[in-house]
């Protein structure tokens, strides 16, 4: 009689493996389902981009249709507006903050009043410009304000007392 064979060790499989072929048959399909996805994808994109025509799209045009893409609006007509801040009260302001040229923002620190501002602002015909003045009381008294653009008043407003803001915007 002879001594037995030795028989390897069983190995557990590492953490995170199956040890099977049903693992490795996992990912084979992860990553079949991922290419299928960007596949479908491409084709969605590709559908929406080239003419339905087939030919292309320089064909479409010459076959009399459109591609689809519409063209670019006429450009936007300017206008100039003549702008026109106003501020009345007994005894000056601090804190006098409008909008400027260009639309950006201007401050003085104090001011005399009756105080005015006056300049021009360009926009787009047809377009809606913002337009604001404000500012705060020195004394106990009413203090208005009003904005004019061409001519036309189109904001007013007051207020009565000291340290009280006044405001008028479009």
């Amino acid at each position: 009689m002879g001594v037995p064979a030795a028989t390897p060790p069983v190995r557990s499989p590492e953490p995170g493996r199956s040890g099977t072929l049903l693992g490795s048959s996992k990912k084979v399909i992860s990553a079949a389902v991922v290419v299928v996805g960007v596949v479908v994808l491409a084709v969605a994109v590709s559908a929406q981009l080239i003419p339905h025509n087939g030919r292309g799209d320089s064909s479409a045009r010459a076959a009399g249709q459109t591609s689809g893409v519409q063209p670019l609006a006429a450009a936007a007509t300017t206008v100039t507006h003549a702008v026109v801040y106003e501020l009345v009260g007994g005894h000056g302001v601090r804190n006098v903050t409008y909008v400027g040229q260009g639309a950006a923002i201007a401050q003085e620190r104090e001011a005399a009043t009756p105080w005015s501002k006056s300049l021009q602002r360009t926009g787009i015909e047809g377009g809606t410009e913002f337009y604001s003045v404000s500012a705060q009381n020195l004394v106990d008294g009413v203090l208005r304000c009003r904005i004019l653009v061409d001519g036309a008043v189109v904001s007013e407003s007051s207020v009565s007392g000291a340290r009280e803001m006044v405001t008028c915007a479009r």
